[in-house]
């Protein structure tokens, strides 16, 4: 389908106005060789709409899709549906509250405007999230917050008796086919006939493991997805098998598409807020911590190390393994005045099983994990602030592990990522009518120079850069609106298309919560 609008190509001086008709450039608006009259969105929160850790009807209305959609239609694309939440009444994350830019006041006094859970409109619950709509279906737009890449061929996904045992997702149970309550996600999709499909995931394959600081497994090697847990990272060869069944179902009757590969999860905004050190500690606390407090038979970090130097010695008499070097790396040192490495629990370290260990020094009791942060390792979004000042985490004692992640945990996620990305490259490449999205790409372009629409320069900066939700991992209003115009780049480079793109500033921006 084609439209025409008309412009004026340039304003002449105005000594040439009189006498002369003014030029016109024709704008022709065109689908290309693909057609939109059918179009869908298959992903998960992302393509939902998902944003500062909630899901709320006025979210799902500026998701990616439904941007990408309204623009389809001026190039002959149809209707596009969501399962709109109820007004009022919003999706939580993990049944946290949705955050906000709000005032609030630290352990130390101090206020600040920052991002905090605010008061609801409803209440966002994720069990029973809003009214079953799956009678109005099908939908368009089938992104579920939380889904793998599996769980879109998986049956049952959206089968409310399934919700006791938690096997079912609780969105998809809003709108999952009343005929077929075990209809998988795909299945759903293909119900609309598609003409043209958008295919955004893999991201929760790797985001759970990160964001709980790699409390998860790294399942590689493991081609079972249902033996998985929550929080593991999927087995590359599972995610390639997965994805090429989801490409295969969606382009079986001959619907071309559009597909996106994920970001490195660590360059989100999450990872990047909270500091792997504080330079807060003066002299005579790093005394303190260092000497402890003899008097009261307090041991400091002098002690531990000490214990860990005669571990080694116990060590080479016994044949135990613990070397020098690994004592080094577990060593605990402050300075004050200095930016010191928060100390935190690693659970991959080994333990001291031997009793002589123990027996020989009581400071290596409790404390075998212990060790400080180390460059390029990441702090969680979620690490409590308050702890950090007031309760002596990351000085006086470890922060949680999954508070932290650590440089092998970073490695498998990347390891896992890059696979990930092969195979939506390698597929998308194998098949003429499948465009690809280079979104890692567009991340590290946010993060390094950062990108800039309507004379506005978004970044990665959390808050600041405006690309980014106040939960650091799903994108604002506006990021969802860039993503869509990075999508509509894509579509009228590869099926040769004029589908105009929409104008980010004239998307809302973060707005402050009393």
């Amino acid at each position: 389908m084609k439209k025409t609008l008309k412009r004026i190509a340039f304003v002449l001086p105005a000594t040439l106005l009189f006498g002369c008709e003014p030029e016109f450039d024709d704008i022709e608006f065109n689908g290309g060789s693909a057609d939109f009259s059918r179009t869908v969105a298959v992903g998960n929160s992302l393509t939902a709409g998902f944003q500062s850790n909630a899901l709320r009807r006025e979210k799902q209305e500026v998701s990616f899709p439904a941007i990408v959609a309204q623009q389809l239609r001026q190039v002959g694309g149809g209707e596009f549906t969501q399962p709109l939440m109820d007004p009022g009444v919003g999706l939580g994350s993990a049944g946290n509250a949705e955050f906000g830019l709000a005032f609030s006041t630290n352990c130390v006094g101090e206020t600040s405007l920052a991002p905090a859970p605010i008061a609801a409109q409803g209440q966002l619950d994720q069990l029973s999230p809003t009214t079953f709509v799956g009678a109005d279906g099908p939908f368009n737009n089938v992104g579920v917050p939380g889904a793998k890449s599996y769980h879109l061929g998986a049956d049952g996904y959206g089968n409310p008796t399934n919700v006791p045992l938690g096997t079912a997702n609780p969105f998809y149970a809003r709108f999952v086919n009343p005929a077929d309550l075990d209809e998988t996600l795909i299945e759903a999709a293909l119900r609309n006939n598609p003409t043209f499909f958008m295919l955004w995931i893999g991201n929760n394959d790797v985001l759970g493991y990160a964001t709980s600081g790699g409390n998860g497994v790294n399942q590689t090697g493991n081609p079972d997805p249902a033996t998985y847990g929550s929080n593991d990272i999927t087995d590359p060869n599972a995610f390639a098998g997965v994805y090429q069944q989801l490409i295969g179902a969606l382009t079986a009757n001959g619907a071309k598409g559009i597909v996106a590969n994920i970001p490195d999860v660590t360059n989100l905004p999450y990872f990047k807020v909270v500091p792997i050190g504080t330079d807060a500690v003066d002299q005579a606390s790093a005394d303190v911590l260092m000497n402890g407090v003899p008097s009261l038979s307090i041991p400091g970090y002098n002690d531990y190390n000490a214990a860990l130097d005669g571990a080694v010695q116990i060590s080479a008499a016994k044949g135990l393994g613990f070397s020098q070097a690994d004592a080094d790396a577990r060593k605990i040192n402050f300075t004050g005045g200095q930016l010191n490495p928060f100390v935190v629990l690693d659970p991959s370290l080994a333990v001291f099983t031997d009793t002589a260990y123990t027996n020989v020094n009581p400071n290596l009791a409790g404390v075998q994990q212990w060790r400080q942060a180390r460059p390029g390792e990441f702090m969680t979004l979620v690490t409590p602030g308050d702890s950090l000042l007031c309760a002596g985490w990351g000085t006086a004692k470890p922060i949680p592990a999954r508070f932290h992640l650590t440089a092998a945990e970073i490695d498998s996620i990347n390891t896992a990522t890059t696979a990930y990305n092969n195979t939506i490259k390698g597929i998308a490449d194998g098949n003429p009518d499948i465009a690809f999205v280079d979104v890692a790409s567009i991340l590290n372009q946010l993060n390094n120079v950062g990108l800039t629409y309507d004379g506005i320069n978004f970044t990665g900066e959390f808050v600041s850069g405006g690309a980014f939700s106040m939960d650091g991992v799903h994108l604002s209003t506006r990021g969802y609106a860039i993503a869509a115009n990075e999508f509509i780049d894509v579509i009228n480079s590869y099926f040769n298309a004029n589908v105009p793109k929409v104008s980010v500033g004239d998307y809302p921006n973060v707005e402050v919560t009393n």
